[in-house]
């Protein structure tokens, strides 16, 4: 069944996944889930892969890009054209006259300034020019660089936040493992401690679990494994005595098909010698819907 959006349930299990903390059947359903084409669990798994890899972000320094160089360099060429063109070829003395001068005075040294005025406003003109070009493209490229980082800053501060978000999921996930764990050792570590293990029958053969009974505390803690139930039912829990068939409650499957139920011992129950676990109408039934789909002996 694929998913339409991401719930607590799916980001629970992807980060178990991801952590590795899915035992081998719980991994193995969720992989096959996953290639089912369920978009929303392979996201989820994936951002908390992400996580666990490796988390950290850098800022890298924005440079102006390679073209900016050519650009104004092709700028300056183009400018400076017009201002060669300009220029013309001073005026030149017919050869008699020339001749003529040679003899009669000695020659002039060359003028510094040989250009009219005007050539060199134009020239100066040309030079401010270029001048406010290039700083209009340094701050272009400044003002554009500056936003750049600005921006590549947001995008990496709101990735930060979503891995940090995601491992305190996966904190979170940890910490529930660690509270189940905790209660089964509560359980199996006092006098007196009842383990009843659930087999599997013909409607589920894979089925499997356990229940552990408290009868001091008057508790008791059931975990295991079933088949995915069918629209609209849901299994339900009974402790069976000669001459009573009582409830224990609901037993909600997580996506990995896996139940975790701690709860009060019924007082009908205190003479139950067999546990079994039944498919009923969504909200329960009063009274066993027949087959078991799993069944353990409580010893004595």
């Amino acid at each position: 069944m694929k998913h339409e959006r991401a719930t607590e349930e799916i980001r629970e299990l992807a980060a178990l996944y991801a952590l590795g903390s899915l035992t081998q059947h719980e991994a193995h359903s969720f992989e096959i889930h996953m290639r089912e084409g369920c978009s929303v669990c392979e996201a989820e798994f994936h951002k908390f892969e992400h996580i666990i890899a490796g988390m950290g972000f850098a800022v890298d320094e924005a440079a102006a890009p390679d073209y900016v160089k050519d650009l104004l360099l092709a700028r300056i060429e183009r400018e400076n054209r017009p201002a060669m063109a300009a220029a013309a070829p001073q005026a030149t003395i017919p050869e008699s006259k020339a001749t003529q001068t040679k003899s009669d005075t000695p020659p002039a040294p060359p003028l510094i300034f040989s250009q009219p005025a005007q050539k060199q406003t134009s020239i100066l003109a040309w030079a401010l020019t270029a001048l406010f070009a290039i700083a209009a493209l340094f701050m272009y490229f400044t003002s554009k660089s500056g936003q750049d980082a600005n921006n590549q800053l947001l995008a990496d501060y709101s990735a930060a936040k979503s891995d940090l978000d995601n491992l305190k999921t996966l904190l979170d996930v940890q910490k529930t493992r660690i509270g189940e764990l905790d209660q089964i050792l509560s359980i199996t570590g006092k006098p007196g401690a009842k383990v009843l293990r659930l087999s599997g029958q013909v409607p589920a053969p894979a089925a499997a679990g356990a229940i552990l009974w408290d009868g001091v505390e008057g508790k008791f803690l059931a975990f295991g494994v079933l088949p995915p139930e069918p629209e609209g039912k849901v299994y339900q829990l009974w402790f069976l005595s000669p001459t009573a068939k009582i409830r224990a409650g609901l037993l909600k499957l997580n996506l990995t098909n896996r139940f975790f139920v701690s709860d009060l011992i019924p007082r009908d129950a205190a003479n139950a010698t067999v546990a079994g676990i039944t498919l009923e109408p969504d909200n329960g039934s009063q009274f066993p819907t027949l087959p078991f789909y799993a069944v353990g002996r409580i010893a004595d």
